[in-house]
């Protein structure tokens, strides 16, 4: 994201004075990006331990946040909600500068939301599926998905003739995700229970699974999250009792 959101703050007029702006407003749209995903952090109560930026993002590392599902996808969404609100507000002002600074950020706003892991897309994809799932299985879908997503990109990047930047970015993801999915596997012990289509039927629960199964009175979710099988055998099981 950080390429593409480079290259679409093109207006500068003088080359190398030109490529600084630009360098310095990325620079500070990532700062906001990370700071953003920090201070929702330290309101959830979460420790943040830094904040690093380099040539191809950045990261913002916390303690606390694993398994919790509904604050990881409001950390994930803070940073790319801040760039959309500061690239908004770059838009009311005139001159060059103020609209790469626009650009700059909506297209790191707007890129990151992409559901591809570990873009805050995908961590907000992770963090729905895992409400349902286990942490391990929401990982291994979600990541996935990205690789499909990472082979879209890289053929669109082909097709319009950003081939370098399509591997850059693809490589990123598959590399990226599988890092990160490694490290939840050794965490956990264990590799994946599930197999991904039940991922995606568990998270769509109970949309296109409700009905009469669902009218007693007890709240099934607190039982499917800890149920490690298909759907079909939940409610088998749960009917039978």
């Amino acid at each position: 994201m950080v390429i593409l959101a480079l290259i679409s703050g093109g207006n500068s007029e003088a080359r190398p004075i030109g490529i600084a702006i630009l360098l310095l407003i990325l620079l500070v749209a990532l700062m906001v990006h990370e700071m953003a995903h920090a201070l929702v952090a330290k309101k959830l109560g979460l420790h943040v331990l830094d904040i690093t930026i380099w040539p191809l993002g950045g990261a913002a590392r916390m303690q606390g946040l694993t398994g919790r599902s509904k604050q990881e996808a409001l950390v994930a969404a803070a940073g790319p909600l801040a760039n959309m609100v500061l690239g908004g507000l770059c838009l009311l002002f005139p001159g060059p500068v103020a609209t790469d600074a626009a650009w700059i950020n909506l297209v790191l706003g707007l890129g990151n939301l992409i559901p591809a892991f570990p873009l805050d897309g995908g961590r907000i994809l992770r963090a729905w599926l895992a409400r349902r799932s286990p942490l391990v299985d929401a990982t291994h879908a979600a990541n996935r998905l990205s690789r499909w997503l990472a082979v879209i990109a890289l053929l669109f990047c082909f097709a319009y003739g950003a081939l370098f930047i399509g591997l850059v970015l693809a490589v990123y993801l598959w590399w990226s995700g599988q890092m990160e999915y490694f490290q939840i596997v050794m965490r956990e012990g264990h590799g994946p229970t599930l197999p991904t289509h039940q991922v995606w039927r568990r998270a769509c629960y109970p949309w296109f699974f409700s009905g009469s199964r669902d009218d007693d009175d007890q709240d099934p979710k607190a039982d499917l999250e800890n149920f490690h099988g298909s759907l079909d055998d939940f409610f088998r099981d749960r009917d039978s009792k």
